[in-house]
């Protein structure tokens, strides 16, 4: 696919727009896909998310300190709670890209094309979308949502659990590198933001489209 990369600095407040216009006609497209009876592709969802915990319970003493982990550990908890309440519809629920960050997205004349389907699977719309403005600013991600939903509806609740699957890409991220300690000190480097988004997560506080406080961590 020809086209560049950009990163969150660089990402407009159209870009994202177009990001998440892109993001939806994906979905789109996928509800009409019909598989193959040997059509097998992996689940994105709670199970995937333990496996990912279990790993980060080796390796998180490397860029996080005992009481940030009880932290992460709460998130988990809550993430599991809320994974287990939703309804597979096949509206919000099918196919996925599976690893829509903003890496996986080229620009051609300001038009974004997703690339790299290699952890493409079952799992929620939502997952992607997080994944995706996980490097995105507040502001942008609100322009990613309206050009979403100028293709495709979101669920009425949808912040709620968009914010779940938000910190549960941090978690993964994290839990991905977290063996190579080649990468310690730039996970150490972004906790006092991701443990500032734990925080206002587990106190129920909006955070997703707002700009958070980021404080020194222990």
């Amino acid at each position: 696919m020809d086209g560049e990369h950009m990163d969150g600095n660089e990402v407009n407040e159209r870009c994202a727009y177009r990001m998440g216009s892109m993001a939806a006609k994906l979905h789109e497209a996928i509800t009409r896909f019909v598989p193959s009876v040997d059509f097998s592709r992996p689940i994105w969802g709670e199970e995937s998310f333990k496996v990912d915990m279990t790993k980060l319970r080796r390796y998180y003493t490397r860029f996080l300190s005992d009481q940030a982990w009880k932290t992460y550990q709460r998130a988990s908890h809550k993430i599991l709670s809320q994974l287990a309440d939703l309804d597979q519809n096949p509206q919000h629920y099918g196919i996925i890209h599976g690893d829509l960050h903003i890496g996986n997205i080229v620009f051609n004349d300001e038009q974004p094309n997703p690339i790299d389907f290699g952890r493409c699977g079952y799992g929620y719309y939502l997952y992607d979308i997080a994944n995706t403005i996980l490097g995105l600013f507040p502001a942008q991600r609100l322009e990613f949502i309206r050009g979403y939903e100028s293709v495709r509806t979101l669920p009425t609740d949808y912040v709620e659990v968009l914010e779940s699957f938000f910190i549960m890409c941090i978690i993964e991220n994290y839990s991905h590198h977290s063996s190579d300690p080649r990468e310690a000190s730039r996970l150490i480097d972004e906790q006092p933001y991701a443990q500032a988004c734990i925080k206002e997560y587990l106190m129920n506080a909006p955070f997703l489209f707002n700009g958070i406080e980021v404080q020194e961590v222990t």
